[in-house]
């Protein structure tokens, strides 16, 4: 755990810790390269003038990055986190950020399957991938405790948003993926699938899904920086069949994008 390239201490962190105002970025290093390298960039250049009016330094960033990964021999799941050492929750300043790298092994192996269960909610600033993670987990563990392995957000008008931390598309048998038009995070896995997926063979389209709409689709999946791709096999009470092929053939499609060295 490192702040600006040094080693963290717990003074370090108590202003993330006490007001949780900051944003940041998960992401697979895999021998010093990332996929999607330029939208994380691009994510933490949006956030930092969003969140604290100012830039970051893209090049020490990345220096920092390869400084935290390059003594791992296997894939390195990495989080970047900008927040401000010297925080005030009286009057919030306009500041270069503090860059936090926190670092843990990848998965090794594809996620399991889950079934979701939909809940009213909307993030609060939802283009910016921020630390406020509180409402996301209470829902989430709410979802847990009714049998279920994670949540899916439904705007007021009952339209499909995103997961906890992650967003959804839907697929049919015949080569179509829709993703939810609604107010989402636009994940960087997304977005790479969304110009990799007509390479493929698939049509993608961006369109609002009702939760009534459930029944029209035969397939459900999960995206983000660290799982990849994950197979949906329930919403709620709708149950999509299994769908080896489709879901092999999604795989194959997000492991063709190309990575970036840092």
């Amino acid at each position: 755990m490192r702040v600006n390239g040094e080693p963290a201490n717990a003074e370090d962190l108590v202003p993330l810790a006490l007001y949780g105002y900051g944003s940041f970025t998960s992401l697979i290093v895999d021998a010093g390269r990332v996929q999607g390298l330029d939208l994380h960039l691009e994510r933490l250049r949006h956030d930092a003038d969003t969140l604290f009016g100012a830039e970051i330094d893209e090049l020490r960033v990345r220096h920092w990055l390869r400084e935290a990964t390059a003594n791992s021999a296997s894939s390195v799941s990495a989080r970047i986190t900008l927040f401000q050492r010297d925080f005030s929750m009286r009057k919030p300043a306009n500041r270069s950020p503090d860059v936090l790298i926190t670092t843990r092994p990848a998965p090794t192996a594809p996620p399991a399957p889950m079934r979701v269960a939909t809940t009213a909610f909307v993030r609060d600033v939802p283009e910016v991938k921020h630390t406020g993670l509180f409402a996301q987990l209470y829902h989430r563990r709410a979802a847990q405790i009714r049998g279920f392995d994670d949540v899916l957000f439904l705007d007021t008008h009952g339209h499909v948003s995103e997961g906890a931390t992650w967003n959804i598309a839907f697929a049919a048998t015949d080569g179509r993926i829709w993703w939810p038009e609604a107010d989402v995070l636009p994940g960087v896995t997304m977005r790479l699938l969304q110009t990799a997926l007509p390479g493929h063979g698939y049509t993608v389209e961006s369109v609002p899904v009702h939760r009534d709409d459930m029944p029209n689709f035969s397939h459900a999946f999960a995206t983000n920086a660290v799982a990849g791709i994950r197979t949906i096999t329930a919403i709620d009470d709708q149950s999509f069949a299994p769908n080896t092929e489709l879901e092999e053939s999604l795989r194959a499609c997000w492991t063709s994008v190309p990575s970036q060295a840092l």
